[in-house]
């Protein structure tokens, strides 16, 4: 019987598949489940947060949907948790992970769009009218428009793919899912952009990818 010995994991040559994630990670499918982050005190004030560095806590509504969407994945078969730099993704994580109880980390491909200076903590409505003429492609100097965030969670599911786990849970932002749901064909990147449809706090999309 021959053995596949180049990285000493005495793999049968004739077992080797697609689902074999200990020889062939990269072929096997991952399913990843994105969850937007629990209500934060921007969402209730209707404003921007797109620097990492600007920390806000969740809400006590936040803190129980991110123990909900705990309760509600915990048959999920989840073996890691990825979360963005966003204080208000890693304590929903954190809060799900209490009922989870898997590895977590940090990923910033994972992060909220950046909206630019000039939209900072200002309302939601502003910058949407900002990027009207052109939702997908429009984004301050200082910004991301939504077709460069969409590359970055393109890069964020290619290298969870590489990885180990089959089912990962991401814990991350609503324009961020919206990309995810471009990806899925479920929506045209300029609605995706405008926020049509928007996933809810703690509500999730998820895929076989």
């Amino acid at each position: 019987m021959g053995w596949y010995n180049r990285v000493k994991l005495l793999v049968p040559v004739h077992y080797m598949s697609e689902t074999n994630w200990l020889s062939e990670p990269s072929t096997a499918a991952k399913r990843i489940i994105f969850a937007r982050h629990g209500e934060y005190p921007c969402n209730v004030r209707g404003v921007c947060n797109s620097n990492p560095r600007t920390g806000f806590y969740l809400t006590e509504k936040g803190e129980g949907q991110a123990k909900a969407l705990g309760e509600r994945l915990k048959d999920e078969k989840i073996e890691l948790i990825v979360t963005s730099e966003f204080l208000r993704a890693r304590q929903t994580a954190w809060l799900a992970n209490t009922v989870l109880n898997v590895p977590q980390v940090v990923n910033r491909l994972a992060n909220e769009n950046r909206v630019g200076a000039e939209f900072e903590e200002k309302p939601g409505d502003d910058f949407q009218r900002f990027i009207a003429h052109a939702p997908a492609t429009t984004a301050a100097p200082d910004g991301e428009p939504f077709t460069g965030m969409l590359a970055r969670v393109q890069s964020l599911i290619a290298d969870l793919k590489l990885s180990s786990p089959q089912t990962v849970l991401v814990v991350t932002h609503g324009w961020t899912l919206q990309a995810v749901r471009v990806i899925l064909n479920e929506i045209s990147m300029d609605d995706a952009a405008r926020c049509v449809d928007m996933p809810s706090n703690c509500e999730i999309v998820e895929g076989w990818f």
